[in-house]
């Protein structure tokens, strides 16, 4: 028997008291673990609600880089280029692309016929004006992404070039997270107002945006791609677990994310399915190199050895992971098939820390209560009984989200914290540069690393996992960070939806498809 399975026998109790509610709402309930929609008749002039668990402070790709925000960027926005749902770089308004050598001029060739919902015409000094407008921002959160650009110029009316201020391999997708705007529409309406009524030459045109409610858009029959297989889509910001839950059950949310441990609710649903997909967010411990007892090398080493990956995945994410020993899950650059994972040794780490002279300082670990994953607590209390095991001596600290967020966003970890990385871009570079070379989570300050980090960006595509081997060797050795494991997102939907979940987590809203009843 899986592990799920007896995870899931042990949930029984839970999964039954739940489906009493249900089925006032829903009648019976299965499970049908697969995306598919049944069968039958595509419903192309339906509409269908999909669920997000946070709402974005602001859906303007000039002035937000927000991992919720691409929900909605993905269907009003492109890029040059587009990321597919498993993680590849794709044609998006450019239809090809080419660089120098040295991987600091990229030329991008833009399609013809392009069309903003609007109807004005794409021209590429709406490309230039979008990446410029974003450089000339003090407040543009996404101006860090493109920080690399010296300079960008239209060549002519089907071509554009950057130049960057240093060599850059993963600029293809970097590229993709950008979203065009009209200059003439932008400029008119400011980053005030133009949230409010955005206008892109994406696959769905905005509808209306209900603030602290839902985000709602509607078919672009001009696209220049692929049609949007559902007319209508509704992102509805649902923050609670349980409402996105008995939402998918009642009928009134078509797709949400939900906690694995919900996953039994939906056993025997003839109305509702589970969708299981691995996600590109690696969960990892990170450490404050400079913070009392773990400013010891041994002290660090022996936190490595004394989390117990496959117990914590087991017993409390319901089997939903995969213990890792790099902070890049499979499918994005710079993850090393093979590369190994520290095994459980308790006898070890509290070798480590004898060796190490710890004299019972207490270390905290930070960790988001309220606002992270659900699970966040109950891994934190796990994390730290593991360690308290080897003979360390840990104080949990919880805080919202948000508040975790800015404490590591301004380099003021006291100790450990639980954290995760999902890089939207799909490239190994973000991760790497924010802890590793110089970011704000980076305590180590390795002149090593800040090379390699360099050595990697300029790396030809071949040769970059090679220098990515080298950075997770490193952090093996000297513990800046504990990888623990890659996420799997567990979703609920209704049976007539047709989805494949992203990898990143992502709504490609165009791909969703959904047969008629």
């Amino acid at each position: 028997m899986s592990t799920k399975t007896q995870r899931r026998g042990r949930l029984a109790l839970l999964g039954a008291a739940l489906a009493v509610g249900s089925l006032l709402l829903a009648g019976c309930m299965g499970n049908a673990a697969t995306n598919g929609g049944g069968g039958g008749t595509a419903d192309t002039e339906g509409a269908a609600t999909l669920a997000m668990p946070t709402e974005p402070a602001n859906i303007d790709p000039i002035m937000m880089r927000s991992l919720s925000a691409w929900n909605m960027y993905y269907a009003v926005f492109d890029g040059l280029t587009r990321i597919d749902a498993k993680g590849e770089v794709q044609p998006g308004l450019a239809t090809e692309w080419t660089s120098n050598d040295t991987q600091d001029v990229w030329t991008f060739t833009i399609r013809d016929g392009v069309k903003f919902q609007d109807g004005s015409d794409l021209k590429v000094s709406d490309i230039v004006y979008t990446y410029e407008k974003i450089l000339a921002s003090d407040t543009s959160t996404n101006r860090v992404a493109i920080a690399m650009v010296d300079k960008v110029e239209a060549v002519d009316d089907h071509t554009v070039r950057f130049t960057l201020k240093n060599p850059f391999s993963a600029w293809l997708s970097q590229v993709a997270t950008i979203g065009i705007v009209p200059e003439k529409v932008y400029e008119a309406e400011g980053p005030e107002k133009f949230p409010n009524a955005p206008v892109g030459t994406g696959p769905y045109s905005f509808v209306e945006w209900k603030h602290g409610v839902d985000y709602k858009v509607t078919r672009n029959d001009d696209y220049w791609g692929d049609k949007a297989k559902i007319k209508d889509i509704t992102f509805a910001f649902v923050g609670a677990s349980d409402s996105r839950v008995t939402g998918v059950e009642s009928g009134s949310l078509d797709t949400a994310i939900i906690p694995s441990n919900q996953v039994p609710v939906f056993d025997g649903s003839a109305n509702a399915k589970i969708i299981e997909a691995p996600t590109n967010q690696v969960t990892f411990v990170g450490v404050n190199t400079t913070a009392g007892a773990l400013k010891d090398l041994k002290v660090r080493q022996a936190i490595a050895v004394a989390i117990d990956r496959k117990s914590i995945i087991d017993n409390l994410l319901d089997g939903y992971g995969t213990p890792t020993g790099q902070t890049v899950a499979k499918g994005v650059t710079g993850y090393v098939d093979g590369f190994p994972t520290p095994k459980h040794d308790l006898e070890a780490a509290k070798e480590l820390v004898a060796e190490s002279g710890y004299n019972g300082e207490e270390i905290t670990l930070q960790y988001a209560s309220t606002g992270g994953l659900p699970t966040d607590p109950e891994v934190a209390q796990a994390i730290a009984a593991d360690l308290g095991k080897a003979g360390l001596k840990v104080k949990l600290v919880g805080s919202e989200q948000s508040s975790l967020s800015l404490t590591l966003a301004n380099h003021q970890v006291t100790g450990l914290y639980l954290g995760y990385w999902s890089p939207s871009s799909m490239d190994g570079d973000v991760v790497v540069s924010q802890l590793l070379a110089g970011g704000p989570e980076d305590y180590a300050r390795s002149p090593e690393m800040a090379k390699a980090y360099l050595e990697q960006q300029a790396a030809a595509p071949d040769k970059r996992t090679d220098v990515f081997e080298q950075i997770w060797e490193w952090n093996a050795t000297n513990v800046s960070n504990v990888p623990l494991w890659q996420n799997t997102n567990t979703y609920a939907a209704a049976s007539t939806i047709d989805w494949a979940p992203a990898v990143d987590g992502i709504y490609r809203a165009a791909e969703i498809g959904r047969t008629a009843k």
